[in-house]
């Protein structure tokens, strides 16, 4: 008599996951590498947005020919129309990139924390230390700069465009990068991360070579400064003032200027620039005591 052999279990499938809440799933801890890219795909797309809703309010597309234009009076008025697209166009896509980013980051179950304003933000002293330092800075950054292409003036003329400069962005931009982007880094990889990735952001998503390399070393600046003090107030005024010097430099025909030019004698300027690097190497290394400190204090409040 034959035994019958016991057949094996039938195993039911595996649920597959529902498919809404899988992307949230597929890094680490908030934020890993993929997050970024997250950011940086949120924020082209908002880009986007902005400018296609510039359009549908009646914004003028910038006419390039017009603002080539031989006649000061035609280009002028192309860049007040510039102006005025670009106005529309970036508070449209800087709130959607806040807000999607926000969302985002509460579905991967983020840090919750947007930035931190503290009175302290607000000392005097410490506000000059940074516009001095960050014209420091610019100097000392002078021939790596003068090697890479010329910044166009995108920013338009008129009221529309000191709007955009010197109060939208430094508002938009300090609360994303000094704000959730820095917290959120600090959160996971500490002091030292934090500062170096979110300035690294901001410079990045400038684009124009010579533009983010500058951005690079103002965010460094803005960063230290927004930790130091637990402020985004004082970052806000540093952003605008650093803003509103450029933007002066660019509709005077001056923004591609070289310090060299503007002085006029290279011995002025050789004394100008040692100067510049003194304060920039004594800063430097003061601020990066301060950082050491920071690191050291967000370690015995974790361990507490």
């Amino acid at each position: 008599m034959t035994e019958k052999k016991a057949e094996a279990p039938v195993q039911e499938p595996a649920p597959a996951p529902e498919a809404a809440g899988k992307i949230w799933k597929l890094q680490g801890k908030f934020p890993a590498l993929a997050d970024y890219l997250v950011f940086f795909g949120i924020f082209l797309l908002a880009q986007v947005v902005g400018a296609v809703t510039a359009l549908l309010v009646g914004c003028k597309w910038p006419d390039q020919t017009l603002l080539a234009s031989a006649d000061e009076t035609v280009s002028t008025a192309e860049q007040v129309l510039v102006g005025h697209f670009n106005a529309v166009s970036y508070f449209v896509a800087m709130a959607l990139t806040l807000v999607g980013f926000l969302f985002y980051r509460s579905r991967r179950r983020g840090p919750k924390i947007i930035a931190h304003f503290s009175s302290r933000g607000l000392n005097p002293v410490l506000l000059l230390w940074g516009v001095v330092f960050m014209l420091a800075t610019s100097v000392v950054l002078e021939p790596l700069l003068s090697l890479l292409p010329e910044v166009p003036n995108a920013y338009g003329r008129g009221a529309w465009a000191i709007v955009t400069v010197v109060v939208m962005a430094p508002l938009f931009e300090e609360v994303i990068f000094r704000g959730v982007l820095l917290e959120s880094t600090r959160a996971k990889y500490g002091v030292m991360a934090a500062w170096l990735v979110s300035s690294a952001v901001f410079g990045i998503v400038h684009v124009h070579p010579t533009v983010a390399v500058n951005a690079f070393a103002i965010g460094l600046v803005l960063g230290f400064v927004y930790m130091r003090t637990d402020s985004l107030w004082s970052t806000i005024i540093l952003h605008a003032v650093n803003n509103g010097i450029a933007y002066l430099a660019l509709v005077t025909g001056h923004g591609n200027a070289m310090l060299i030019d503007l002085v006029g004698s290279r011995t002025l300027y050789v004394l100008i620039y040692i100067g510049a690097l003194a304060v920039f190497a004594v800063s430097g290394y003061m601020m990066l005591l301060a950082l050491r400190r920071l690191k050291g204090e967000d370690k015995n409040r974790a361990a507490a």
